[in-house]
């Protein structure tokens, strides 16, 4: 009876080194810096692809060394690496449909979508939307020679300040850091100058004075030290959120067997939630710290807010305009409609979510279980 039980431990044993040897190794290119939060739930990621593939995938982390987000999408695209968080805004001319999707974030801002959990809604209507229902989006990333596995999204952008500003008036000439498209036309529309300045540079322009208020999300409140400089933090205005996609290879997705690809799948979910929260809880711990550091720290002035939402009313409008002028898109006002109606669905579903491990059941139910392996990429 022992030499039975040894022989099936040791061809157990056997069996699992025997999986280990023949698991398929991706690459992941993480544009965050190691040990930041992003980066860790990107390597939380990694382990529950392993786990859900039961070995045969494994996933390694590279995060701010094998590419920066400027070099992702051509990584990405020749198989420098499998996988990366691909920010589209950098590549107009390549993602056109995805960024004007993007630039819809504003929506979030209006009054029965607004909210702390805004960013959940809009990452689970956007990816539901490019995942199941929008041939022109998989057209352009598949052109790339990648595949979309969702996206995940930022809290909402705020002003960030050094002068205090207590009316729509006091916006008048204020410089004000502009992160793309959306906060430049806001910047100007509203009698602000924008400024474009990267994100590593902002700090300095605003402890310079070259800067009045940076438009950025919560969390970078925190992320990138803004907390050490600005007095004044103002929610409700310019708004917006940067959305960050998750994209593979084309080569390396069809290289996976169908099981494989469903866990994928359901590891993507976990993602794109973890990323979401996580600038969430970013965000909630930026907040709890400003008092304390004699920050003035809540909602923008009513007259501002109201200002926000009536520049957001035009603005989608506008935005479908751009596009179609810019890139021939013909889709930009029934996918704006399209987007608001999801929005609506996920404002629903996400309310009162309480963790990541809860939106990515979420994410996985609605979406990505919806998803034909056997075609979706091909």
């Amino acid at each position: 009876m022992r030499i039975t039980i040894k022989g099936i431990l040791a061809g157990a044993s056997m069996l699992g080194m025997a999986a280990a040897a023949n698991a398929q190794q991706l690459t992941f290119a993480g544009g965050w810096p190691p040990g930041s939060a992003p980066t860790r739930m990107i390597e939380d990621y990694a382990k529950a692809l392993e786990e859900y593939s039961n070995g045969e995938v494994t996933m390694k982390v590279f995060p701010l060394s094998l590419l920066s987000f400027a070099e992702v999408n051509a990584g990405v695209r020749d198989g420098i690496a499998d996988a990366a968080g691909n920010l589209t805004a950098y590549f107009p001319a390549e993602y056109p449909n995805l960024n004007m999707l993007s630039e819809f974030s504003e929506l979030v801002e209006l009054e029965q979508f607004a909210g702390e959990l805004s960013s959940t809604a809009f990452a689970g209507a956007i990816t539901e939307y490019v995942m199941l229902n929008c041939p022109d989006c998989q057209q352009e990333v598949a052109a790339q020679n990648q595949v979309y596995l969702g996206a995940g999204s930022t809290t909402s952008y705020v002003l960030q300040c050094v002068v205090p500003l207590n009316s729509a008036a006091d916006l008048e000439g204020k410089r004000i850091r502009a992160a793309g498209a959306y906060w430049a036309r806001w910047a100007e529309t509203v009698g602000a100058v924008p400024v474009s300045m990267s994100v590593n540079e902002t700090l300095e322009g605003l402890n310079q004075g070259v800067l009045d208020c940076t438009a950025s999300n919560t969390a970078d409140f925190v992320n990138f030290s803004f907390i050490d400089v600005v007095k004044y933090v103002y929610v409700g205005l310019p708004g917006a959120q940067f959305n960050v996609p998750f994209t593979i290879n084309k080569d390396s997705w069809n290289s996976l067997s169908d099981s494989a690809k469903q866990a994928m799948l359901r590891a993507n979910a976990k993602l794109m939630a973890d990323v979401t929260w996580v600038y969430i809880e970013e965000a909630r711990a930026g907040k709890e710290r400003a008092p304390g550091l004699g920050i003035e720290y809540g909602s923008a002035a009513d007259d501002m807010v109201a200002l926000n939402r009536e520049f957001i009313a035009k603005d989608k409008d506008a935005v479908a305009s751009i596009y179609k002028e810019r890139f021939g898109i013909e889709t930009g006002a029934a996918a704006a409609d399209a987007l608001n109606a999801l929005l609506v669905k996920w404002t629903d579903l996400t309310k009162g979510v309480e963790g990541g491990d809860a939106l990515a059941q979420l994410y996985e139910d609605e979406i990505f279980s919806k998803v034909d392996v056997g075609s979706y990429g091909k």
